[in-house]
């Protein structure tokens, strides 16, 4: 099933959208023309910057709802329709067995490893620098994403596997 989204450093109009729509069609759902060259890679990186920042509330989130309490799939529901409402939550909630047939209910196998997102988060917060962007959450992201990465326990592993490194680092 093609589900991958393109980021492609292309101008909306260009007359090749069409023959790259058809050669990505095989491998994603969603081309985005963002507008010339090297902004496909600036959609990436802001892109998975916020991925791996929802990833982290998410689990900060789910943390705090089950230790007041609640069970995780009613509270992943709860999300879902309301304003803490992601994909992250509905489709890879970092909790394993919220999501049954999510990587993070098998161990974190397979999905986007940890290591990559630290990589994104590092690579996205040296672009913001270049352009005097301000990342609030970026320090914290980068130190959680790293701490899980150099973590023998969830290395090679999705990158939500940052709810297990946190779960188990400030837990005790």
């Amino acid at each position: 099933m093609a589900t991958l989204t393109f980021m492609v450093g292309i101008e909306k109009n260009s007359p090749h959208i069409p023959l790259l729509w058809y050669i990505f069609s095989f491998m994603g759902k969603s081309l985005h023309a963002m507008g010339g060259p090297s902004l496909g890679l600036a959609a990436k990186l802001s892109n998975n910057y916020l991925s791996g920042m929802i990833a982290l509330a998410t689990s900060e989130a789910m943390n705090l709802g089950m230790r007041l309490g609640l069970d995780p799939r009613t509270l992943s529901d709860c999300f879902a329709t309301s304003s803490g409402g992601s994909w992250v939550n509905s489709t890879v909630n970092p909790v394993p067995g919220v999501c049954p047939n999510a990587v993070t209910s098998k161990n974190y196998q397979g999905g986007f490893k940890v290591q990559l997102m630290k990589k994104d988060i590092t690579l996205a917060i040296a672009a913001a620098r270049e352009v005097d962007a301000k990342l609030v959450l970026a320090d914290a992201g980068l130190a959680a994403y790293t701490a899980a990465s150099d973590d023998p326990e969830c290395q090679d592993k999705d990158s939500r596997v940052v709810y297990r490194w946190y779960v188990e680092n400030f837990l005790l």
